[in-house]
């Protein structure tokens, strides 16, 4: 783990941000697998298999990138911590804004 002491705070506070997106693409995931569920068990058209991949496929990169984030310091930190947005914000456009 790293030593809070030593880290700025706006590489905690990115690292916050992009940990919240990250539980974010997570829940979303599991909310689609769900809807998915109750479509499929009541002969309605759910947001379709492909997507709810998608969704998970994304959550699982990005928490594996939160978890790079918080292990390591410095730069690699904020990178990892900008992957996870970018992840976040790639899900977003595909599935649900284009």
């Amino acid at each position: 783990m790293t030593n809070v002491e030593t880290e700025p705070r706006v590489l905690r506070t990115w690292r916050g941000v992009s940990g919240a997106v990250a539980v974010g693409l997570v829940l979303l995931a599991l909310a689609l697998i769900g809807v998915q569920v109750y479509a499929g068990a009541h002969d309605l058209p759910g947001p379709g298999v492909d997507v709810v991949i998608g969704h998970v496929v994304a959550a699982l990169v990005a928490v594996v990138a939160q978890v790079f984030a918080d292990r390591r310091t410095r730069w690699v930190s904020a990178g990892c911590s900008l992957a996870v947005l970018v992840v976040g914000a790639i899900t977003l456009w595909l599935f649900w804004w284009a």
